[in-house]
This record gives structure tokens, sequence and C-alpha cells, in this order.
């Protein structure tokens, strides 16, 4: 380990980095944006039904992807911690 100039050891981090937290909160504002973007443009009569449709079947797809990332971000901290 390298020294600093005063001849201590440096503190060491303990941040690990969990690239699960990530995905999950993005998938969470992606079916949000995608629920939202849908709700408006069939508002304004731009959007058939069918499409809509689609619309929420994805969202709702999205969603549970970001429950099982949510899921698997707290097992990789658990495992981190030991328990």
């Amino acid at each position: 380990m390298v020294q600093s100039p005063d001849g201590r050891e440096p503190r060491r981090s303990y941040y690990v980095r969990n690239p699960w937290r990530t995905w999950s909160s993005a998938a969470f504002g992606g079916a949000s944006a995608m629920l939202t973007a849908t709700t408006v443009f069939y508002a304004l009569g731009r959007l058939p039904l069918v499409l809509v449709g689609v619309s929420v079947v994805l969202a709702v797809a999205v969603f549970g992807f970001g429950l099982y990332a949510r899921l698997r971000a707290a097992r990789f901290d658990a495992q981190i911690g030991g328990r």
C-alpha cells in the first residue's frame, strides 16, 4: 500500500459499487415516464387504444424488471455485509 508523505497509510475506502441499484432506479423511472407519455398522448387523441395497451404491458414488464433488480441489489448488499 502507498504511504502518505507523513508516513501513515491512507484511510481505506469501504464503498462498493452495487450495479443493480442503478438498474432498479432506471427501470422505475422508465416505467413512470412511459406511462406518463402514454397518458398525455392518449388524452390528446394522438394514440390509439391498441397502442395504449401495448405501452401499459411494456411498462408493467419494465416495472417487474425494476422489482427484480431491487431484489438483486438487496442480495448484493447482504452478501457484502456477510448476512
